[in-house]
């Protein structure tokens, strides 16, 4: 299976819906609040908030991607396979 380019995003993450790859960084961000952003997910249209970063949500809406997993598998920030 290959990879999506992820050489050319600022932030890159996967999303927890889909599984779909996209770039943080870009995103459009839809709401502002004291304890979350909000957007919707640019690969499924799902609205997602960064809540889960801070524990304050107990499942995550994405995970970024580690540049630097080894080859032949991408890990998420918790060291769990990708695909």
């Amino acid at each position: 299976m290959t990879h999506p380019d992820i050489s050319e995003m600022f932030s890159p993450v996967r999303c927890a819906h889909c599984n779909g790859v996209y770039d943080l960084g870009k995103a459009e961000v839809t709401a502002r609040y004291t304890d979350c952003s909000m957007w919707r997910s640019p690969c499924c249209n799902v609205l997602v908030d960064d809540r889960g970063e801070t524990g304050w949500k107990s499942r995550k809406d994405y995970y970024p991607i580690d540049r630097n997993a080894p080859l032949g598998g991408w890990v998420d920030i918790n060291g769990r396979p990708m695909w």
